[in-house]
Parts: structure tokens; C-alpha cells; sequence
């Protein structure tokens, strides 16, 4: 009996352990507002401020088909709001979802003529997997005359779409998984 107790609670473990690994978080771009040519020129910088992006999640653009599209593009091309070199091609059907494969900045436009000019534009620090939650540093950005120039507070990770990495624990559920398995085998 003390057998069969001690192999469902490995199994259960293991389960557990698998479920963490795989799980990544969906960022719905701009939160309610989606993606479009926003009231205030900081509001995907505001957005990005309060999630914290690691590799294997993903971007979630809501967009009207035809109205908008998104095109990752270089920190220049951010800058400039230039549509010539988008990397990896230009989504045009909304709702777009674009996987966040490599650590490091990345930058990503409306490619219609003056959406960009407008804000439509967001710079996001993707972390590690098996980083820990820090601040992202403040994006680049362009500021019209007689605007603040103070940068958005820096994240802390919180946030209604903030969630720990696909790994993070998972040290500990490995360790703990292995435990049990050796508690199992001892008993056996």
C-alpha cells in the first residue's frame, strides 16, 4: 500500500513539474486599448512598463484587418519610423501573435503611413527564461515639443499579464521530483 501511495505522489509531482515548464504568458498588446493609433503618445511605453516579457511568451496585436498591421523592425527603424526592412515580414491580419524567440530589445511598429508618427509603437526588453524579474530599462522614445521627458517608472514585474518564466522554479520541481523518486525507490 505504502507503495502505490508513494509512486502517485511521484507521478503527481512529475505532472506538476511538466505543466510549469511548459507554461508561457500571451501579452495582449496595450492592454484593453489593442493595438491602434493611441490617445497619448506613451501608452504602449506605460503598457510595457508593467509586464515583464521573457522568451517564449508572446505578443498579442488586436487590430482591425485593414486598419493596421505590426512589423518588428531594428532600433533605428524604431526610431525613425521606417517600414523599408521589417524583420521576419509584416503581419496585416489581426489579431497578429508574434513569439518572442531571443532575449534582448525588440521593436515594433504600425507600418501605415504616420500610425508609427502617431505612437504606434512599441519597445519591449525580452528577459532570459531563467532570468530573474528585472526592471526594464526605459524604451527609446520620440517626444513632441513641450511634452515631459521624464521615462515611465521601471517595471516591477507586476501586472495583469506578468508571469514567471516557462523555467523559473523549475530547479526546484526538478529537485524535488528526483527526491521523491529516490524516497520511492528506497521504499521499494
Amino acid at each position: 500500500m505504502a507503495k502505490v501511495v508513494i509512486f502517485s505522489v511521484v507521478v503527481v509531482v512529475l505532472m506538476v513539474s511538466a505543466a510549469s515548464v511548459s507554461a508561457a504568458t500571451t501579452h495582449d498588446v496595450g492592454g484593453n486599448t489593442g493595438w491602434t493609433i493611441p490617445s497619448d503618445s506613451k501608452t504602449y511605453t506605460n503598457w510595457a512598463a508593467g509586464q515583464t516579457f521573457r522568451v517564449g511568451d508572446s505578443l498579442r496585436f488586436t487590430f482591425p484587418t485593414g486598419s493596421h498591421n505590426v512589423m518588428e523592425v531594428s532600433k533605428s527603424d524604431y526610431d525613425s519610423c521606417t517600414t523599408t526592412a521589417p524583420i521576419g515580414g509584416t503581419k496585416t491580419t489581426g489579431p497578429a501573435t508574434l513569439n518572442l524567440p531571443t532575449a534582448g530589445m525588440h521593436y515594433y511598429i504600425c507600418g501605415f503611413p504616420q500610425h508609427c508618427s502617431a505612437g504606434q509603437k512599441l519597445s519591449i526588453n525580452v528577459l532570459s527564461s531563467t532570468s530573474s524579474k528585472v526592471p526594464s530599462p526605459p524604451p527609446s522614445t520620440t517626444v513632441a515639443a513641450g511634452e515631459p521627458t521624464s521615462a515611465p517608472p521601471p517595471s516591477t514585474g507586476s501586472g495583469p499579464n506578468s508571469a514567471s518564466s516557462p523555467l523559473h522554479g523549475f530547479g526546484v520541481v526538478a529537485l524535488s521530483s528526483l527526491v521523491l523518486g529516490v524516497a520511492a525507490l528506497l521504499v521499494l
